[in-house]
């Protein structure tokens, strides 16, 4: 069941990307663990940016690539408190992102309205 407009997906990717590089700041967490999260949420950012949906800066990959690239982010989310061993009280937020990230994926509308995929379709119609 995909109820979620890509649009609204875009805006939730750049805002997670944001939190995620702030997240390690905020939990005063060091080292490899701050590298890392950093990386993550700039990683998902930069392909937000060049993901064909309407707030995809250059519409390269397709929303369907976006959103296996989506489930590589949040298990990668879940994977990391353990991987990095993340003190036990500051481990809910990356579980509470990958969980997040997953269901989203789950209900994301799977063609963007406006994108260049969408526009191609359309063009072939007329």
């Amino acid at each position: 069941m995909r109820f979620i407009p890509t649009l609204v997906h875009g805006v939730i990717d750049y805002i997670v990307g944001i939190v995620v590089i702030a997240l390690p700041f905020v939990l005063g967490l060091q080292g490899a663990t701050r590298m890392t999260l950093v990386a993550l949420g700039v990683i998902a950012i930069l392909y937000s940016l060049i993901t064909d949906y309407e707030l995809g800066a250059v519409r390269y990959l397709r929303v369907r690539f976006h959103l296996l690239l989506d489930i590589v982010f949040a298990v990668a989310m879940l994977a990391l408190p353990s991987l990095l061993d993340f003190p036990p009280d500051l481990r809910w937020p990356n579980y509470l992102i990958g969980v997040a990230a997953l269901v989203l994926v789950a209900t994301t509308e799977i063609r963007a309205t406006g994108t260049a995929e969408h526009n191609d379709n359309k063009e072939i119609i007329q």
